[in-house]
């Protein structure tokens, strides 16, 4: 059986979420066009799990995130549209196509942001350490997106595991 295809409305949440992750972007972009030309010759391009910056480059290298960035949430943003697609942890029916597209599309809704939250942070924290305002990421960072990201990602195979309230007693 082919799974149901449906357009999943955004509730306003949803709808906070993009906005946060497109604001997130926007920064993205912007930070290394408004600095790039303070930027010194030579720029950290890694960071170590100590969050120090361990490699250096040339300042175009400042690029690299943006444009990783940019390609990444365009290409969740548009995979984000077919839910169908997805990979979910029970199967999908007619039944419980509408909460499971839901929940998933919220899942990379919320991932997408982060994540591009998170380059945009790799990138302000570059740009600083490289005009010698920041020693690193900070030691709080590895673990914060570690958390972040995997604990994003737990709560909805959490949340898409259950049962839906309408059919668990028709088994």
């Amino acid at each position: 059986m082919e799974r149901p295809k449906l357009k999943i409305k955004l509730q306003p949440i949803d709808n906070v979420i993009e906005w946060i992750g497109i604001l997130g972007l926007v920064i993205l972009i912007g930070l290394p066009i408004y600095f790039y030309d303070q930027l010194p010759d030579i720029i950290p391009t890694h960071f170590g799990a100590n969050g120090e910056a361990d490699a250096f480059s040339g300042k175009g290298m400042i690029w690299t995130l943006p444009i990783i960035g940019f390609v990444m949430f365009m290409g969740l943003f548009w995979l984000n549209k077919h839910p169908h697609n997805f990979n979910f942890p029970q199967k999908v029916t007619k039944e419980n196509a509408k909460r499971l597209y839901t929940t998933g599309t919220r899942m990379i809704r919320t991932l997408n942001a982060l994540i591009t939250w998170l380059f945009t942070y790799i990138t302000y924290s570059t740009i600083q350490v490289a005009m010698g305002n920041q020693s690193g990421l900070g030691k709080w960072f590895l673990p914060v997106f570690m958390i972040s990201t995997l604990g994003t990602t737990a709560y909805f195979l959490y949340r898409s595991m259950k049962k839906d309230p309408q059919t668990a007693g028709n088994k």
